[in-house]
């Protein structure tokens, strides 16, 4: 048996099926008659900002859009490039009508931060919260981790068949490995376990599930029922993505649970990024940020 999410009903459905290499979420589109949270029960938001689409990572939000379409995934990305109709249309363009592109309102919504709670709040307006919003999901990846769309299916399941209310995936450390700059490896393994050693003050992420968080992977998924925990924050960096699960887990006793999947960073961000010292640079500039921010106030 496999879950399959079916797009004429937001509750999951368990159905028989000959063994095939995955089963996806399936949703409508997201026409004009495909609005609701009847039509659709996860939804993936993500943030973009090009200075032009010669951005090495432009293509990947392409593939990212292309694959969303495939799958028939209901995707939302608010951008802030400074060409933002190119940026748009191409990315639209790619989704075949399962990508929606807003531009960042940036006087209500500020830095990376900003940009994801303005997602977040489109992407529970496209779920219609007011049906349904404990038996919908929202999932937040960067763009560039394309291959999160063939594993969105085991991220959610948790969240859809009521066993947790929030999933943050961990990396398989074999692939994790291999497919990552060496650098980002050992800087993001280090850092994980500082907040994992953390983290074990407080009940929620003392479960055998909880306790290895892969805090600096960066996708996770939430109830969309939980959207104002993330709405309420006003961060404007990375911390806006991990802080707030741990408010819901430390203050509301939210659950919250890891899932480990196969995840392939492209080749391309390793082979620029690895052995260059301006990006371990900005690694140690987001760790002290985070060390800070997520250590020191919130898991300390």
């Amino acid at each position: 048996n496999h879950y399959l999410f079916a797009p004429s009903n937001t509750h999951l459905k368990r159905v028989a099926a000959p063994i095939v290499p995955y089963l996806l979420a399936t949703y409508n589109t997201m026409s004009s008659s495909a609005t609701s949270s009847s039509d659709c029960c996860v939804v993936l938001v993500t943030v973009t900002h090009y200075p032009n689409t010669s951005d090495i990572r432009f293509p990947l939000a392409l593939e990212l859009c292309q694959l969303a379409a495939t799958k028939l995934i209901q995707t939302v990305i608010v951008d802030d490039s400074p060409d933002h109709p190119a940026v748009r249309n191409a990315l639209e363009e790619a989704g075949k009508g399962h990508v929606k592109v807003y531009q960042q309102d940036k006087a209500i919504y500020q830095g990376k931060g900003g940009a994801l709670r303005q997602a977040i709040q489109k992407a529970r307006e496209l779920l219609d919260t007011n049906n349904n919003n404990d038996k919908t999901a929202i999932c937040f990846a960067e763009p560039e981790k394309v291959d999160i769309a063939n594993h969105l299916h085991l991220i959610v399941r948790p969240i859809l068949d009521g066993s947790t209310d929030i999933v943050v995936p961990t990396r398989s450390d074999q692939l994790f490995q291999q497919t990552y700059p060496i650098e980002q490896y050992h800087s993001e393994n280090f850092a994980n376990f500082h907040f994992n050693s953390l983290a074990q003050q407080f009940k929620g992420f003392q479960a055998k599930d909880a306790k290895q968080i892969d805090w600096l992977f960066g996708p996770f998924a939430f109830r969309t029922s939980l959207a104002d925990t993330w709405l309420a924050y006003t961060g404007t960096s990375w911390d806006a993505q991990m802080i707030p699960y741990v408010r819901a887990v430390r203050n509301e006793n939210r659950r919250i649970s890891s899932v480990t999947i196969d995840f392939r960073h492209p080749k391309q961000m390793k082979e620029q990024e690895e052995g260059d010292p301006k990006w371990t640079n900005k690694r140690l500039q987001q760790l002290n940020i985070l060390f800070d921010l997520l250590g020191e106030h919130e898991l300390s």
